[in-house]
């Protein structure tokens, strides 16, 4: 997997962003130890399991970057992943194009990375509130922007039953926005964030942290 990017986010939280290259066997052979993994086995697409795969492969590079053994990965009763004899935070997100993790070695992060696409103008009054953004043709990037803050929020939080568009708001983005800030609410609690923003070709990348 080609590296693409590669950067030090809020000054300790290494990330890597690698092109997905290679064949379902090569990734195999690369991560012999998930061949015969329940979760893995459970998917059927075969780029599905592409991707599932170089998300762990992303993670391993990472971790040996940075002078670690990757173990393995697990994932906790809410699917939000952690690693094996490790006590980082950890977060990963994977496309049918490329495939991304952050490393944060003292709180909770996340990542997401998404197309910008037109369904996004049919799928936005899902994820946004009606005070954050009238969206036109011309707005997609920013669009993306938006639903790639809030799911990386989300992976950020780990837990299920959040609404996009009623529990996580953005504070206001233009599409040259390079950072941010969000706030979630779950459980009568508010987190609060900072996110960065990159942009690898028609992909919105985001990490909450």
């Amino acid at each position: 997997m080609p590296l693409v990017h590669s950067e030090i986010i809020a000054s300790n939280c290494p990330l890597l962003v690698w092109k997905l290259t290679e064949t379902l066997d090569e990734l195999h052979e690369l991560l012999p130890i998930y061949c015969e993994n329940d979760e893995l086995a459970s998917i059927s697409h075969p780029q599905k399991k592409r991707e599932w795969l170089a998300g762990r492969l992303v993670i391993k590079y990472l971790l040996e970057k940075e002078g670690h053994i990757f173990m393995g990965l697990r994932k906790d009763e809410h699917g939000k992943p952690f690693l094996l004899n490790y006590d980082f935070f950890i977060s990963v997100t994977h496309t049918a194009e490329y495939v991304a993790a952050v490393l944060s070695p003292q709180k909770v992060i996340g990542i997401d990375m998404e197309k910008k696409h037109e369904k996004l103008l049919r799928t936005f009054p899902r994820f946004m509130s009606k005070g954050e953004l009238r969206p036109d043709p011309q707005q997609l990037a920013l669009l993306c922007m938006y639903w790639c803050g809030k799911e990386a929020m989300f992976k950020l939080n780990g837990r299920k039953k959040v609404s996009f568009q009623k529990d996580i708001s953005l504070e206001p983005l233009t599409a040259e926005s390079i950072t941010g800030t969000a706030r979630l609410h779950d459980d009568g609690q508010t987190i609060s964030a900072g996110l960065h923003f990159r942009w690898i070709d028609d992909y919105c990348l985001a990490i909450a942290v």
